[in-house]
């Protein structure tokens, strides 16, 4: 079966800050699902509120306006704009007690890709709050079925019934996404909860936001200002200026080139194996790596995007100063 050197690989590559106690059957399953591309959760912070006018506000995005219901920590549902403002007045009448900046809230989404039966999702969802917070915090949470993938918006106060306040360390998010997994799994569902480095992924995702926009051919401030950037970047490049130091894209690439490295070191430990299972995996791992995107960041993307379009307006608007998507306006 696994030999030490695959499965101790395979262990630091799944446990990244998380350290767990593995054992070689696990981690086999775990390599082979993630090889094979099973559905990921997500599991992310999505902000804070602050002051009650703010909380309201996020209560009424979460809950439509009160058209959608939201449950809270005792199972109770509220539904209605009425229900909706009254926990926001309860959740801030102690306001004027504290700083001004104060986090009253802490507003996780947790998520399941296109084709998951929304009702796991809020099921695993529920069973991940109690667990979670429901000993020492309030919260609500509301499951949306409006974007291909399902997902629950739980926020939750974040002074707790002790007075303590609620603090998230490093590593918790990641912690997280392993237990909301582990619910969905208690439901038939598949899930993983991989960190996004050891799948080969560089990239981050994006807000809802400014994914319409860009589906909608606008350009969201933050691309106009690295695209100012890029651009200037080329300029100073033609002026044989030094090119900015990003040590984090450096760092990136280091952490990607151990990665790809350690899987492939994996799939042929495996490959030598007296198992055809082990060979077999280590056949889908190899292949695994083979598929992961390219290691660019956003940036390198829209850098190369910038450098094609410049380059096909040299010839007419040679001279113009005039930057890419920029001429038709900043939100097209």
């Amino acid at each position: 079966m696994m030999g030490s050197l695959a499965h101790d690989t395979i262990s630091d590559l799944l446990d990244g800050d998380v350290k767990h106690k593995s054992n070689k059957d696990r981690n086999r399953q775990r390599a082979k699902r993630i090889a094979n591309h099973s559905p990921e959760v997500m599991v992310k912070i999505s902000g804070n509120t602050k002051g009650a006018d703010h909380v309201k506000a996020h209560l009424d995005y979460i809950s439509r306006n009160g058209k959608i219901e939201i449950e809270d920590e005792r199972g109770e549902v509220l539904k209605g704009k009425t229900a909706v403002r009254s926990l926001a007045k309860d959740w801030s009448q102690d306001q004027g007690k504290r700083r001004k900046n104060t986090r009253e809230t802490t507003n996780i989404v947790l998520s399941m890709p296109e084709g998951t039966d929304p009702m796991d999702v809020k099921n695993a969802a529920r069973a991940f709050a109690k667990g979670q917070f429901g000993k020492n915090h309030q919260y609500v949470m509301a499951l949306h079925t409006d974007t291909d993938s399902p997902h629950v918006h739980l926020t939750v106060k974040n002074l707790g019934f002790d007075g303590r306040r609620l603090h998230i360390k490093k590593g918790d998010p990641q912690k997280w996404r392993e237990r909301f997994a582990t619910e969905l799994e208690r439901r038939g569902v598949e899930a993983e909860a991989t960190p996004r480095a050891t799948r080969g992924v560089i990239k981050k995702g994006i807000s809802q936001a400014i994914k319409h926009m860009r589906d909608r051919g606008m350009t969201p401030a933050v691309d106009q200002a690295k695209i100012r950037e890029i651009v200037q970047g080329f300029a100073d490049e033609r002026e044989g200026k030094e090119p900015e130091p990003r040590p984090w894209e450096d760092r990136i690439k280091e952490r990607q080139t151990y990665v790809r490295k350690a899987w492939l070191t994996a799939a042929k430990d495996l490959h030598q194996s007296d198992s055809a299972e082990d060979r077999e995996l280590g056949k889908e791992i190899a292949t695994f790596v083979k598929d992961m995107p390219p290691m660019k960041t956003e940036r390198h993307e829209l850098q190369e995007k910038v450098a094609e379009q410049l380059q096909q307006r040299s010839g007419g608007n040679r001279g113009r100063g005039v930057e890419p998507d920029q001429e038709q306006g900043d939100e097209r």
